[in-house]
């Protein structure tokens, strides 16, 4: 016998007034006094410095899930120079992100292109992110990822 459409859309409320009430039911991690929490301030990060005129790195590394599942590397860049990051890797699930000097939008996200590959001009000076992290599969599993990522930086 079908389910009356009435009957099922309550029982979708009902399931979506669980999840929410046990949601806010979460304790909250509140910051100490007096001091601002940002997402990149809970995020491991590595400065990778290059000459003023540009260079090449190439950085190894390995993720963890669940406490180590992103790191951050941070490159200090000029309007006009251009990044080329790709990361490699034998793990299906891994992405990185190119985030900004303000950090608010992503230059480049990887999960949404077919390859692990980005080139780019940068449009303003600052500091920029190149974010490696797991899925959100691999972290719930509890998986590791070795990776390299190469980077380079090049002179307006």
């Amino acid at each position: 016998m079908p389910l009356h459409p009435h009957t099922r859309s309550s029982d979708t409320r009902r399931r979506w007034l669980l999840w929410a009430t046990a949601v806010a039911l979460l304790p909250a991690a509140a910051p100490a006094p007096g001091k601002a929490v940002t997402p990149a301030a809970r995020v491991p990060w590595l400065r990778v410095r290059f000459p003023r005129r540009g260079g090449r790195r190439l950085l190894r590394g390995r993720l963890q899930a669940p406490a180590h599942s992103v790191r951050d590397y941070v490159i200090q860049g000029r309007a006009g120079q251009s990044l080329d990051v790709e990361l490699e890797t034998l793990s299906p699930g891994a992405s990185f992100k190119v985030l900004g000097p303000q950090q608010k939008d992503a230059l480049f996200m990887s999960e949404f292109s077919a390859l692990p590959l980005w080139q780019g001009q940068l449009p303003a000076d600052g500091d920029y992110r190149v974010r490696v992290s797991l899925n959100a599969v691999q972290r719930a599993r509890g998986e590791s990822m070795d990776f390299i990522l190469r980077l380079a930086l090049r002179a307006a």
